[in-house]
């Protein structure tokens, strides 16, 4: 008997689970033991944080489900980790520097280590989203400044950020936070991003619900966060190395 179907009743019964349970209020504490300074850390986006909740994540080479860990630290480098409903198996893991991408498929025993750029983005995640910008998705708002993209402010309240032929529109809540942002390429639309939900945490907003998607619809991030954490101190160091019982795919496998 085939465990296609099985498997795709249990895809897309996860992927209400997500719909539905976006839309429930999640408040956060502000411990007593955060400073101010701590705090203004925070809403500088200087700090280390790692997010859990649930993930829905479609790409070219295939599609994941379930609980999911996210650690991003100050200095960019971002680890996300995909493990199995209920029985809590590690089955899929992203890690990324500013340099390298590191993809470990454990369903099925490969890995790929590739550089970090436009062309390994667009084939093993299905759009190009470099970590600054999903680093900015992630946190709900755009830093002070952005020496590598030019600002202008157009009509309508959008805030237009430029670099060479890349484009991105951002488009933000009554509170200042993100609630959109599309990305051109050339003119084209690359992808689209929607934050409709924001939960408090330190007394500061932090996104609950993400969707991301290419242009074409066929790759999508979608992410509810359930809890999110601020380690004091510094994070340990991005491991790019993979493990030696994975088998390594190339770009056009």
């Amino acid at each position: 008997m085939s465990l296609r179907l099985p498997l795709r009743l249990i895809f897309f019964v996860f992927a209400g689970i997500l719909l539905f349970t976006g839309c429930s209020s999640f408040p956060g504490s502000k411990p007593s033991t955060l400073t101010t300074s701590q705090l203004e850390n925070l809403r500088k986006s200087k700090g280390n944080y790692h997010f859990s909740g649930r993930i829905l994540f479609k790409h070219p080479k295939g599609k994941h489900s379930g609980e999911l860990a996210l650690q991003i630290s100050r200095n960019s480098e971002l680890k996300l980790s995909i493990f199995t409903p209920f029985v809590g198996s590690l089955i899929y893991e992203l890690r990324a520097s500013n340099n390298k991408i590191l993809i470990l498929n454990f369903q099925e025993k490969n890995f790929v280590l590739a550089d970090n750029n436009q062309e390994t983005r667009q084939t093993w995640l299905g759009m190009d989203i470099s970590l600054t910008e999903l680093k900015w998705l992630i946190l709900g708002q755009l830093p002070e400044k952005t020496p590598a993209w030019r600002r202008k402010k157009l009509s309508g309240g959008e805030l237009l950020l430029t670099q060479g032929t890349t484009e991105i529109r951002l488009r933000f809540n009554a509170s200042g936070q993100i609630e959109t942002m599309h990305k051109f390429l050339e003119g084209l639309l690359e992808f689209r991003a929607r934050i409709p939900i924001y939960q408090k945490h330190y007394d500061l907003p932090f996104p609950r619900k993400i969707s991301i998607e290419d242009y074409s619809g066929n790759s999508k991030w979608l992410m509810v966060f359930s809890e999110i954490q601020t380690p004091s101190g510094t994070m340990k160091a991005l491991d790019l190395k993979p493990p030696p019982n994975l088998r390594q795919l190339k770009s056009n496998q």
